[in-house]
Order: structure tokens, then C-alpha cells, then sequence
């Protein structure tokens, strides 16, 4: 049997505003041509199809027409379950269609769906709380999977622990998960590739700043001992960055974003996986536990640069050069003089796809201006904080409004207090 393992699309994404829905689609394409090459049996989408509960039109019109191309008219079983930033009732909505090609849509970790194949054969078979059975006809073979959709207390209905301690919290959910775990590992079998399908943070995983804490919402990490010993396969999501889970004693892996989301995540190599699974009973007697990894690079979207500049020329330069313009760029600009509006207009013009513009002058406590700030005026001080955090003198309308406030203030205190942001001497 022949696994895609693919997870954090994030449909709908924006980097800065910017719409990011070419290079998702172009994605999806490179997506559906793998499974179609690769000779797929099964797809399985990990969590975080969608970037928020409420995507938009253009986003969920690319969701549906991928998980239809990826079924085949029902030849290719395909799971897909819902991460932290997925509705699950928007993402198990669609089930009863779903169903009728091979679909299965998981919204909730306990999850109970019905039976449902598709017009060649894939689909479900078997189901349970937490697992669904899936036939691949590609294969001829059936896989039982414990499906672990983003397992918090909000969506167990559960409260893991009374005890505020966040040591205790994470154990206590750690032994949840495992507990979830077990009850449905007692039914994989010989004759089948047993997998589990999850939306975790478990112990060592590596993580990129486009990630928002899953902790939020009363999940916490899992130890990586909690899928026991009998599974063939533990396909991941929820960390950005392709990685194994080494500490794991079975197979596991996150396949990661397959775009850049952050600029921390910049130089990363972003990929899909192949999982090649022979069950048990089909194995030689001296194979333990035959599972094949490949992991198939992908160059879909447009990556993500840093640059850094030594003053303003020297970045116009570099923005007008056509070989860096198919990059999302975070410029960063070192200088004496902060950069003015008509500065970073020219850049903005040069370079469409610059994300965002720094200005780094003055940075350090030994420039002899930096000792000079707390004797500037108010309003001094305050444009000193809008070159840092914007690249740029603020805007005379900022200015006022800015004024305006501080005097609104001065109702109440005697002391106008120095502006947030590290202006103090």
C-alpha cells in the first residue's frame, strides 16, 4: 500500500495581506499529479487544511475541487482530519458527499462516521469511535486508522486535569492521548497497514514562528511513547518543518507546510511523503515491520528571502534587480538616516513583493543619538518609534492623532510618561 502523507495547507493564508491563493492552488496541482505518478493507494491530510474556521469562498472551492481530484471518482481513499486552525463541523460538513468518492472527513478526535465507498470500491469499511477502516482498491488491501484530529479538552469535552500546574497539565494530557491511542491500536491486524492519523505537538519537534501555540485551547505536547509499538505509520501535522520524530519507537513523521508561512522558515526544503506499508501478514518472517519512507521535495510557491541592506542605495539596488523578485521579501535597511515615505515608496515600486521594511539605525546603546533620546521633545520621540517600527517618518495625521491622545491623558496625569517601544535612554 502506497500512502501520501501531506498536512498544514493553510488555504487562505496571507503573508502581510497578500493573497497567497496562486501558489496554494499551484501546490494542490503539484499535489494531485503526485498521487496520480506515485501510483497513491491512500491520501492523508494531517491537520490545518484551512488557515482560520471561517475560510473563504476561493479558499474551500480549492479544498473541495483537490480532495475530488485526489479521490479519483473513488479509486484512491482519501482521510483528511481537522487541525487547530480547522472548524470541525466545516471540515466534517461535507461528509455525506464526501463519502460517495471515498472521502473521509474527520472533525473530532473520538469521531464515530458512518460506513461509506465510493464507485470503485475505496472508502470506508469498518468504523469506530476514533478509527475508521479504509479499502484501497489500488492495493487490494484495507487500512485501520486511529484518527487523532486536533485532540483538545474543548474538543473531547473534557478536562484533562484540575491542577493549574502545567507540568501536571501536560502529563495528564499526554496520558490522554495515549489513552486514545490504545483503545484503538487493540484492533490493528496482520492483514492491514495501521496507522495514525494526528494534529500534535509531541516532545523534541521543532517548531517555526507561523505555528500558533496549540497549547492554546487546552492542548499541550504528548510524549512521543504514547503510539505504543503496534502502528506501522504516524503521519503528523501541526509543525512547519518536514521532520522525523526520532524518539518515537514506531515510524513518524510531520510532513510539514508545503509552503514557506514565516521567514523563519525560509531555508527550509518543503516536501510530501511517500509511505510504502506491507502489513504484517504479507511480510517475510524474518521482516518485523516493513514500512518504506520517501520524502518527495516540492518548489511550489514563491520562497521567502531576508535581505540586508547596507543603506538605502544599496537596497533600491537589489530590489531592481529582476532576479530577486520572485521572492517574498523581509528587507531589513542599516543607515544613519531613517528612510522617508518617498524611500520606501521607491523600494515598494521596485520590488512588489516586499513584505516588510525595516529600518535599523540607531540600534545600539553606544550610538552617541540613541544616549540623546530621552532629552528630545515628546513628538521627537515618538517619530523616533515609527521610524523604528515602520521604516518611515509617521504621517502628520499619526502625529495628531498622536498628540491628540497624550493630551486626553494629561486630564488624568500630571506626567507624560515616555512612549512604549524602548525610547528610554
Amino acid at each position: 500500500m502506497r500512502i501520501l502523507h501531506t498536512a498544514d495547507w493553510h488555504l487562505g493564508k496571507t503573508i502581510e495581506g497578500r493573497s497567497r491563493l496562486n501558489e496554494q492552488e499551484e501546490f494542490l496541482d503539484t499535489l494531485c499529479t503526485i498521487a496520480e505518478e506515485e501510483g497513491v493507494d491512500l491520501v492523508l491530510v494531517a491537520g490545518d487544511v484551512f488557515d482560520s474556521v471561517n475560510p473563504g469562498a476561493q479558499a474551500e472551492t480549492l479544498y473541495y475541487d483537490a480532495l475530488e481530484r485526489l479521490a479519483g471518482n473513488g479509486k484512491r481513499a482519501v482521510v483528511v482530519s481537522a487541525g487547530n486552525h480547522d472548524s470541525p463541523d466545516r471540515i466534517q460538513a461535507a461528509n455525506p458527499l464526501a463519502a460517495r468518492l471515498g472521502i473521509s472527513l474527520i472533525g473530532y478526535p473520538n469521531e464515530h462516521l458512518p460506513y461509506g465507498v465510493g464507485p470503485n470500491g475505496a472508502g470506508r469499511v469498518a468504523t469506530g469511535p476514533g478509527w475508521i477502516e479504509v479499502f484501497c482498491p489500488g492495493a487490494g488491501e484495507s487500512a485501520v486508522i486511529c484518527t487523532l484530529a486536533y485532540p483538545s479538552e474543548s474538543r473531547l469535552k473534557q478536562v484533562f486535569s484540575e491542577s493549574l500546574d502545567e507540568e501536571v497539565q501536560r502529563a495528564a494530557y499526554s496520558d490522554k492521548v495515549k489513552a486514545l491511542v490504545d483503545i484503538v491500536s487493540v484492533g490493528f491486524r496482520k492483514d492491514t497497514a495501521n496507522l495514525i492519523l494526528g494534529h500534535l505537538y509531541v516532545v523534541g519537534g521543532e517548531e517555526s514562528d507561523s505555528e500558533r501555540q496549540i497549547q492554546l485551547g487546552g492542548a499541550f505536547s504528548v510524549d512521543p511513547n504514547v503510539f505504543g509499538v503496534s502502528a506501522d505509520y504516524v503521519a503528523l501535522g501541526h509543525l512547519h518543518r518536514p521532520q522525523e520524530v526520532k524518539a518515537s519507537p514506531v515510524p513518524c513523521r510531520y510532513s510539514g507546510s508545503p509552503l514557506a508561512y514565516s521567514f523563519s522558515e525560509a531555508n527550509q526544503q518543503k516536501e510530501v511523503v511517500i509511505v510504502e506499508i506491507v502489513p504484517e501478514k504479507a511480510r517475510a518472517p524474518q521482516v518485523a515491520r516493513a514500512c518504506r519512507i520517501e520524502r518527495i521535495p516540492l518548489s511550489c510557491g514563491k520562497p521567502l528571502k531576508r535581505f540586508r541592506a547596507s543603506g538605502f542605495e544599496q537596497a533600491l539596488q537589489w530590489c531592481s534587480d529582476p532576479r530577486n523578485h520572485n521572492f517574498w521579501v523581509d528587507l531589513e535597511i542599516n543607515s544613519d538616516e531613517p528612510l522617508g515615505t518617498a524611500d520606501v515608496a521607491a523600494l515598494r515600486k521596485e520590488h512588489p513583493s516586499i513584505v516588510s521594511i525595516r529600518w535599523t539605525g540607531w540600534r545600539t546603546s553606544s550610538h552617541p543619538q540613541e544616549k540623546r533620546i530621552s532629552d528630545m521633545p515628546l513628538v521627537e520621540r515618538f517619530k523616533v518609534f515609527c521610524r523604528r517600527q515602520l521604516g518611515h517618518d509617521p504621517e502628520q495625521e499619526l502625529v495628531d492623532l498622536f498628540l491628540e491622545l497624550v493630551h486626553q491623558d494629561l486630564d488624568d496625569s500630571e506626567e507624560i510618561p515616555a512612549p512604549r517601544g524602548g525610547l528610554q535612554s
